[in-house]
Formats: C-alpha cells, sequence, structure tokens
C-alpha cells in the first residue's frame, strides 16, 4: 500500500473544532475551543474503505533520468476501473499476502483458536472449525482472607474449544 500519507489525510479530514462556553448561567464569557479527532471506529471504517477501494499499479522508471513513475496496473483487477489515481487514492505495486495460508509473512490460521459464535468464519477464512470437548480444572469461587492471601476453590468444568480446519 501506498505510505506517503492517506492514513494521515483520513485522519486530518476528520479533525472538528470543538468549543464549549464558560460564564455566569451560560453567558458565554468565556469560551475555550480544541481541535478533536473524528472516533476511532469512524477512522478505521474510512481507512477500510479506502483500502477496500484501492488501485492497483505498475512501477516504472526513466533508464535515462533515474525518475521513476506509477502507471495503470498492466492486468486489470476486478472490480476496479482502469483510471489514473488521484493524489486521494490509495494505491498499491504487490498483493497484500494472504495472512490465512502459511507463507514468509504469516504463520496462516490452521489450528488457530477461534470463537464459535463470534470470529470463527472469519479467523478460519471461510474453511470451518474443529470442535474439541475438554476437561479443565480452575481456581473457582475466591475470597480475600484477611490482610495477606486469597483462598479458592478448584472447580472442573467441561469447555468446548474451537480451532481452524487446514
Amino acid at each position: 500500500m501506498d505510505s506517503s500519507g492517506s492514513g494521515r489525510q483520513v485522519i486530518k479530514s476528520g479533525v472538528k473544532t470543538t468549543c464549549k462556553c464558560h460564564g455566569v448561567s451560560g453567558s458565554c464569557t468565556v469560551r475555550t475551543c480544541w481541535r478533536q479527532l473524528s472516533p476511532f471506529h469512524e477512522i478505521g471504517k474510512q481507512l477500510k474503505q479506502k483500502y477496500e477501494s484501492s488501485l492497483k499499479v505498475g512501477s516504472t522508471s526513466n533508464e535515462a533520468t533515474g525518475e521513476g513513475d506509477i502507471s495503470p496496473a498492466k492486468k486489470p483487477v476486478p472490480g476496479h476501473t482502469d483510471h489514473i489515481p488521484r493524489t486521494t487514492d490509495l494505491i498499491y505495486i504487490d498483493d497484500s499476502p494472504n495472512f490465512c495460508l502459511m507463507s514468509k509473512y504469516s504463520p496462516g490460521t490452521f489450528g488457530r483458536r477461534c470463537y464459535k459464535d463470534k470470529n470463527c468464519e472469519s479467523i478460519c477464512c471461510g474453511r470451518g472449525h474443529n470442535t474439541q470437548s475438554k476437561v479443565v480444572t480452575r481456581p473457582c469461587q475466591c475470597q480475600v482472607r484477611w490482610c495477606c492471601y486469597v483462598e479458592c476453590k478448584q472447580c472442573t468444568q467441561r469447555e468446548e474449544v474451537y480451532t481452524c480446519k487446514d
């Protein structure tokens, strides 16, 4: 991805001036103002949209001058129109690695623990998950005893463990 400032542009575009009035009965005799960032989830949503609409480009360099330039990708990327990127577009030269599969960038998600109704579908990249039943013993019903220690019982329970399939 292009690291020339897309993230900073998204953050800067969401900065707003917020003011508060001070004074007797809200008379606003003194006004305090400050610059405030957009909520974190809004910034993340905008960055994700930029990532999903990013443009693949090729890189060329002029042998005589040594200057580099970017151009639309040689092979069209499905779902993307072939146009010259604007300064506000997020661009990339190489495809992102697939973190679902083992590579030099990632151990992949095979065998990774997930939570059945929360994230197994996305973490396991649609490959499904295995379910294993385990008996675990954990401290429970803990109480603080006067001054200096905590006393716990040991409770045994069966729990389901979910891991991604290969």
